[in-house]
């Protein structure tokens, strides 16, 4: 069953609320995830953490609490529809989008979807420099243990890489390279 659009109420005259329009259009994207969207590369339960709306005032804002109760339950929705991944959807070598071509360009631009502007995610300068040494170092047959590649870590940056699509990458790269 789709998720209808969520009706909040708008607030008195001086009361400060989240302003109408950014809650309206972030509530498309999330209409769009939960009811359209069902690959692992949608909105991440991560962008619902901690949206940020304008502040505005009487007619014009939304009450936070509606808003904030709707964004953690579809947040509680997205989290559930992330964590089933299937079996099928681990690259096994034999196809493009094995471990070996996990960090080659140009699969960066659809291997790590980015965050919106207002959301931090993994800085992009070091994810990709991070992937093409592991994808030389494959290459050389000098590859990092699990431990090594499950240890890298990254700086982050307002509209970087999606933080959870390089750690599950990174994660499907150390399992296997574990088998």
């Amino acid at each position: 069953m789709a998720e209808p659009r969520p009706e909040f109420s708008t607030l008195k005259l001086g009361r400060k609320g989240y302003e109408c329009t950014a809650v309206d259009t972030f509530v498309d994207r999330v209409l769009r995830r939960v009811n359209e969207d069902r690959t692992h590369d949608g909105m991440s339960s991560h962008e619902l953490a901690m949206p940020l709306f304008d502040e505005a005032r009487g007619s014009s804002a939304y009450d936070e609490d509606q808003v904030d109760a709707w964004l953690k339950e579809m947040r509680t929705r997205i989290q559930a529809m992330e964590s089933s991944l299937h079996e099928e959807d681990i690259p096994t070598g034999r196809e493009e989008g094995s471990v070996l071509d996990m960090g080659a360009p140009p699969h960066y631009a659809d291997r790590f979807p980015r965050v919106s502007r207002a959301v931090l995610g993994f800085a992009t300068a070091e994810v990709d420099q991070a992937m093409e040494q592991l994808r030389a170092a494959f290459a050389g047959g000098q590859a990092p243990t699990a431990e090594q590649i499950l240890s890298l870590s990254f700086a982050e940056e307002q509209g970087g890489y999606r933080q959870v699509a390089v750690a599950q990458t990174l994660e499907l790269i150390a399992m296997a390279r574990r088998a």
